[in-house]
């Protein structure tokens, strides 16, 4: 049997990256631990410094055993991320472009931007992603027939 891996600390910085994986380790080693659900956020406040700990700190240590995780990270996202922060990456999102990129890294940062904006369609998604190819691409993907009308994701 294999001893669960610990998060590596979140400090609380706005950096979604950084976020995303605390979120995804730290519910694998909550889960893979079987530590119980009323005692997970407690167990992960041992991995939250700067930010993250002044949230615990403030928002949470009074009774964390009524927190659950979904809960906790929302609250935690809400905390350590500005307001803006959405809105700032829904710009982001109409000014990239492949470019000099190739696909996959297009695709991959397109996916990034969608995971954070949230609550697109998946319509909305195939004409960004087409639009934003390069247009020698997308003269062949003319070419093949296929249409971003009728094309999936």
């Amino acid at each position: 049997l294999l001893k669960p891996d610990p998060p590596e600390k979140y400090n609380g910085a706005a950096d979604l990256r950084a976020f995303m994986k605390f979120v995804t380790d730290g519910t694998a080693y909550v889960r893979d631990g079987r530590v119980p659900k009323n005692s997970r956020v407690l167990k992960l406040s041992r991995y939250l410094i700067g930010t993250a700990h002044d949230f615990y700190v403030s928002s949470v240590s009074d009774d964390p055993k009524a927190w659950r995780l979904k809960q906790f990270f929302i609250e935690l996202y809400n905390y350590c991320f500005p307001l803006t922060f959405r809105l700032d990456q829904r710009r982001k999102l109409e000014r990239t472009f492949q470019d000099n990129k190739t696909v996959r890294q297009y695709t991959g940062e397109l996916r990034e931007l969608f995971n954070t904006v949230g609550l697109m369609d998946e319509r909305e998604k195939v004409h960004k992603l087409w639009s934003g190819l390069n247009r020698n691409l997308q003269q062949g993907l003319w070419r093949e027939k296929l249409d971003p009308e009728m094309s999936s994701y």
